[in-house]
This record gives C-alpha cells, sequence and structure tokens, in this order.
C-alpha cells in the first residue's frame, strides 16, 4: 500500500466540505458505530473535486502502475484510521468479530453497456446497468485461513485470493518445515458473506434479434442482499476474469464483477432523463384542453381506427396509483387489458407500438412462453451448484408494461400460473428449499384469437374467447375487434394503408405527439402526479355502481362487482394522470365509466336478454342459462321421482321443458354437459337416469 495514498484519503474523509460547508463524510464516519455500518459510501465527484490527482487513482493505468483495486484497499485502510481516531472501541470490536471496513464509491463516470464489454475492461473499475435476474443464496467465504501443523501444532494464517481456498505449503516452525498435512482452525480464521447474481442488460436497450447479455457478479460483506431478482440496478465494481470451465486446455476466461457498490432503482422511470426544457415542453403541454385526444391520436398513428380501444392503452400507460391500506392491504394501480380481434386487425402491431412507447416494457409471445418464464424460476447456480433464484418476464417488467400477444395459445398450466400477478402483482415461489415472494406491479396488455378463428356474431362471447373465466375476471378492460366489411370504411383504410406504403403522411396518421416526447410525458407523469378522488368524483362513482346494482333483484342478472367498481377508480386516476391533474374530476370519472361499459357490453351481454350479465366473465355462463339448466335439472329429477324405473323419456323431458320456454337445442346440450360430467346416462337410446 501507498503510505501517501493513505494519508490523502484521510484528508479527504476529515476536510471535505459539501456546498453548505458540512463535513459530510466524517459525519457520515461519527455515525458508523452508532448504526453498526462498516461501509462509508463516497461520491466519486465529491473525490474529484476534492482531489483529482487521486480520484484519477481509481482509473486503471498500467503506464503508471495505478491498479484501481490497490487504491480501494487504500482508501478502506485510511477509513479505519479515521474511525480509530472517532470510536477506537468500535473498530476494535469489529477486529475481534474479524470483520473489516469498506470505502463504497459510486457515481463512477466509466459506465459500460453491457453488450460492449470487451476484454480492454478486465482490471478496471467500471459500472454496469441491467436487471438482476438471478441470485444465490448467501454464504460465508474464507477470506484469512489460519492453519495448523499436524506434526508440530504450528499455526499459521495463509490469505485466500479470489475465492479459491489455498492452504499453507510447509510448515513456518523452523525446527518443523514439513510439508505435512494443515488443519482449518475455522473459528479462528476470518470469513465474510459471499452471494452470487447475475446482471442481464435491460430489456428496452435489446436490439432487435439479439439475445440479452449477462454478466456474473459477486456481492460481499454487507452488500448481500442489498437488491433482489427482478430489481433494476447500477453496479460499480472491477471486472475480472476466471478460468472457463469445461474447455479443454484452450485459453479462454470468464469475465465478472467484484463488486464495490451496487444501487437498485426503486423509482421505475428515473431512468430517463428529463431536462428543464423538455419538462417545461410537458407542462405547457398537458395545459391544452384537449390533451385526452392528442395523447389517444398519439398511439399507433399508422394504425387506422381503433379509438376506444387506442384510449384504453393510453389510460394503462399511464395507469393509476399504487396504495396500501392501513391495515397493510395493498390497491393495484396497474390495470390489465385484453384484446380479442379477428385474423389481421393489427392486434400485435398495436402490442408492438406499445412496448417501444413504454418507459419500461417487455413483449413476450404465449406460444413462446412457459410458466417459469413469465413468473419466475429456480436454478442451479453454475458456480456453486447451490439453487438459485431466476426473475421472469412479470418481474422483470416490475412497473412497467408487459404486453402478451397469442395470449390464447399459451399452455393452460402456464397461464394459470399468472393468476397471482394480474390481481396480487406478486410472484411466489416455493421450489428447492427456496421461498421467495418477488414484485410483479406490472401492467399487462394482452392479445388473443377467437376460438373458432374469426369472431362469430351468433355465439355468446364466452364461446368465442377461447380463454377460462378464472383469468378473463381479472382483466379490468376486454375489447373485441371484428373484420366486418363496410365500404366506406375499407376505402379509407385501403387509402391510408397505401399511403403510407408510400412514404406519404396522412394528417391522421401525424402523431399529435412525437414518441420520445410522449414516453418523457408518461415518465415525468408517474413520477410527479399521485392523482386523489375528489368529493363529486367519489359521487359520481358511487352514483354509478349504485344505479347498476340496483337493476339487479334475485331473478336478473348481475351487471357489475366490487371488482370493476376499483377498476373505475383506477381509470379514473389514469385519465387525471394523462392531463397531468392531481384531482380526479367527474369528466375523468366519465371517460372511466364510457370504457368499462364499452368493454362489458362487448364481452358481457346475455344474447338472450341483451342485458349486461358480469357472470359471462365470472363464471362462463350467464344467469339466464343457469336458470335454463336448473330447470331442466329438475325437471329430471321430477320424473325420476315419479317413474318406478327413475328413467326419463328424452321426448317427455323436451316437451315439459318447451312449457317453460327452453328450446329443444338448449335441452340436448345441456344434456350432454351432464353427461359428460357424469351426473346422468342413457340406459337405453332416447332415455336417460340420474348417475
Amino acid at each position: 500500500m501507498d503510505i501517501i495514498n493513505i494519508e490523502r484519503f484521510r484528508d479527504f474523509f476529515q476536510g471535505y466540505q459539501d456546498e453548505n460547508g458540512r463535513y459530510i463524510y466524517i459525519e457520515q464516519i461519527q455515525r458508523m458505530s452508532l448504526e453498526g455500518l462498516t461501509s462509508l459510501i463516497v461520491d466519486y465527484d465529491d473525490l474529484l473535486r476534492f482531489d483529482p490527482e487521486l480520484a484519477g487513482k481509481l482509473r486503471r493505468d498500467e503506464e503508471q502502475n495505478i491498479d484501481p483495486e490497490s487504491t480501494i484497499e487504500e482508501a478502506d485502510s485510511a477509513l479505519e484510521d479515521v474511525l480509530k481516531i472517532e470510536d477506537r472501541s468500535y473498530v476494535l470490536e469489529a477486529q475481534k468479530k474479524k470483520e473489516a471496513f469498506h470505502v463504497r464509491f459510486f457515481n463512477i463516470p466509466m459506465l459500460v453497456d453491457l453488450r460492449r464489454l470487451r476484454a480492454v475492461h478486465l482490471g478496471h473499475f467500471i459500472a454496469i446497468e441491467g436487471i438482476i435476474i438471478r441470485q444465490s443464496v448467501v454464504k460465508p467465504l474464507l477470506v484469512e485461513g489460519k492453519f495448523q501443523c499436524n506434526i508440530c501444532g504450528e499455526a499459521q494464517t495463509i490469505s485466500q485470493e479470489e475465492g479459491i481456498y489455498r492452504e499453507p505449503s510447509f510448515c513456518v516452525n523452523p525446527e518443523c518445515g514439513k510439508k505435512g498435512l494443515f488443519n482449518l482452525l475455522a473459528e479462528e480464521s476470518k470469513y465474510t458473506d459471499l452471494q452470487s447474481i447475475s446482471i442481464q442488460e435491460r430489456p428496452e436497450t435489446l436490439p432487435p434479434g439479439q439475445i440479452p447479455r449477462t454478466v456474473p457478479a459477486r456481492l460481499v460483506g454487507d452488500l448481500v442482499d442489498t437488491v433482489r431478482a427482478g430489481d433494476r440496478a447500477i453496479a460499480f465494481g472491477i471486472l475480472k476474469m476466471k478460468k472457463a470451465e469445461k474447455r479443454g486446455r484452450l485459453a479462454t476466461f470468464d469475465p465478472w464483477l467484484d463488486v464495490n457498490f451496487i444501487s437498485s432503482r426503486e423509482k421505475e422511470f428515473e431512468e430517463i432523463e428529463i431536462d428543464p426544457e423538455t419538462e417545461q415542453q410537458i407542462i405547457e403541454l398537458s395545459r391544452d384542453l384537449s390533451i385526452h385526444r392528442r395523447i389517444i391520436r398519439s398511439i399507433a398513428p399508422s394504425i387506422y381506427g381503433m379509438e376506444i380501444i387506442k384510449e384504453a392503452l393510453a389510460t394503462v400507460l399511464f395507469g393509476g396509483v399504487s396504495r396500501v391500506a392501513p391495515d397493510g392491504m395493498k390497491q393495484r394501480g396497474e390495470s390489465n387489458i385484453l384484446i380479442v380481434g379477428d385474423p389481421g386487425v393489427a392486434k400485435s402491431q398495436l402490442l408492438q407500438f406499445i412496448y417501444r412507447l413504454a418507459p419500461r416494457g417487455l413483449l413476450t409471445s404465449g406460444k413462446a412462453s412457459s410458466a417459469a418464464g413469465l413468473t419466475a424460476a429456480v436454478l442451479r447456480d453454475p458456480e456453486t451448484g447451490e439453487f438459485a433464484l431466476e426473475a421472469g418476464a412479470l418481474v422483470l417488467a416490475d412497473r412497467g408494461i408487459c404486453a402478451i400477444d397469442e395470449f390464447d395459445k399459451m399452455n393452460p398450466i402456464d397461464r394459470s400460473s399468472i393468476h397471482e400477478a394480474m390481481e396480487q402483482q406478486t410472484v411466489s415461489i416455493a421450489k428447492a428449499g427456496i421461498v421467495a415472494q418477488l414484485n410483479a406491479r406490472t401492467a399487462i396488455i394482452a392479445a388473443a384469437n377467437p376460438r373458432f378463428g374469426r369472431y362469430e356474431d351468433t355465439r355468446p362471447p364466452v364461446e368465442n374467447i377461447n380463454l377460462p373465466p378464472t383469468i378473463l375476471s381479472r382483466f379490468d378492460l376486454l375489447f373485441v375487434i371484428k373484420d366486418e366489411p363496410n365500404e366506406e370504411v375499407d376505402r379509407k383504410m385501403a387509402r391510408h394503408i397505401l399511403e403510407l406504403r408510400r412514404g406519404h403522411i396522412l394528417e391522421v396518421a401525424e402523431p399529435a405527439i412525437s414518441m420520445e416526447l410522449l414516453r418523457k410525458y408518461i415518465s415525468y407523469a408517474k413520477q410527479h402526479i399521485q392523482p386523489s378522488l375528489t368529493d363529486e368524483a367519489m359521487e359520481r362513482i358511487e352514483q354509478f355502481y349504485l344505479d347498476v346494482r340496483k337493476e339487479t333483484d334475485e331473478t336478473s342478472a348481475i351487471a357489475i362487482t366490487p371488482r370493476y367498481l376499483e377498476a373505475i377508480i383506477r381509470l379514473s386516476e389514469s385519465q387525471a394522470r394523462m392531463a397531468l391533474k392531481e384531482d380526479v374530476t367527474i369528466d375523468h370519472v366519465e371517460a372511466a365509466i364510457n370504457l368499462l361499459q364499452t368493454s362489458l357490453e362487448q364481452v358481457g351481454k346475455d344474447p338472450l336478454t341483451g342485458r349486461v350479465d358480469i357472470d359471462i366473465l365470472l363464471s362462463g355462463t350467464t344467469k339466464t342459462t343457469r336458470s335454463k339448466m336448473q330447470t331442466i335439472i329438475d325437471i329430471i329429477k321430477e320424473e325420476s321421482r315419479r317413474s318406478s324405473t327413475e328413467i326419463v323419456s328424452v321426448q317427455r323431458l323436451k316437451d315439459l321443458a318447451k312449457e317453460q320456454n327452453v328450446e329443444e337445442d338448449f335441452v340436448d346440450k345441456v344434456l350432454e354437459q351432464l353427461r359428460t360430467n357424469g351426473e346422468i346416462y342413457s340406459p337405453r337410446d332416447g332415455f336417460v337416469k340420474l348417475a
């Protein structure tokens, strides 16, 4: 170690003053013993202002023999010296526990893109930004081993470098000097905590068609468990290498990052920089009375029409406010939307645009996604062989948007795994001894095709949508896009597509707000605007809910449930955010109610009564259908009781059902369903009997 550098670091810790004249680092050092800390976090810019030459020693320079690892060790030694002056007893107590003190540097200017990590970066102190996709369990790492000679009992200490176990070559006792076996005195050796993680490049920076790059990293000491799988983080450390495994005698090595400091980016949109000029532009934009219309026009402007769906997508992008109730119950702010449409109506294009526009987004396909790929997986760590947790798409898209195309093509078992994430916004894992709960505060936008290829108006919505009611009920909004011939609309759409193909920007296709500005607008709204309901807005939502529920009696369908009441609140808050308003007004509530009513009328209307029946989405059948089914079952039971053989004629059953306004076709469907369920069977043709 360079004594001069240690003295210069001591001068920095004791002499640096911020713009207010406070000795911020000496104050932090004085608090370390009170709070039981072993690390001092230092801003590189502060060191650069105080001693530029010393700050330069954190950058590797082979010609001047400058090694950042040695410089960090000198800073650690200086910290311990200053701590001895401030609280000597705390240092002595830490030495007894074999704890070391560390200086953690952040704000290092050498930020390296994971995709551009090269051999020239080996040995350099760099910063890497990405997503934590895997973390191992915490294990003790031997730092200094105390070994005892088996022959003479002499003890000696051996430093363990790079985590590789090393025993003494020979006994240091001059009278012995043997190369015999040595015992590790475990209780007298020095350890630190160790955790392995993997950092992957962010999805929004991933070039199209490329596999994301990943670099392993190692956390030691008080850095363990500061981040977890799914977190977006920036890590500062020295890039090192290890011999590649299972590659024979090839001279290839695998890079890994020896982390000095790591910080989790909890604020979801802080990576989007908004300068004062852009901020003023955003504020001016929000004052436009037609801002909602302009935002909707800016959603996928090259796709013709679909105004109501684009408005719904805009509300999902802005989102509502997530809150925690006094009893600890979480109330989600993100909304989920499902789009069901005929082939070729641009569902995938909509998802592609939203994925690119969202400040944080992921796009995946249902056919190519598994349950583990969407939620989380437990895999063996290649280094330790232990099980480690790896985050899936919903966890990686935490506080953002996850777009899932071909949602109906997913394996039903895999699809059921996202139920918890859609409602509770968490992913629970209990595998291989790992029990964990990861955040998945994600808005899901899914697209699916109808069950029969095209949407059949003659069939009820639940038969057209190839998804179970358990998943449908978790979507706040469901929309159907039909490809119906209409000469006027078809002419406008054809002209629209042809002009775009020629490179001509039509007035309707010109975005009201540029994509980059809209992206920053969304980020700004999510960061700074936390709207709350006004008294008038609360009264309007309450009145709407009561009016709809009032129409429900013992015989009629249920038109709305409390789940959709919460959906209206989320959508209203999103409408307020679109205008950068802190208060949710009646106008915002009316827009949210219009979206919900349009959605329910498309997929929740009973074709027999023409009224909205929410049971279509909650249970898969309408109240009218269930009532008719119960009528048929009651007739079968009554006729079985009257018959000595308990056998009922199907024709007799149809005649009695017809008297109660139940069609013959419906009777055949119910009988087939009851046979499938094992509730009845046919002893002979034309007759049924209760099982």
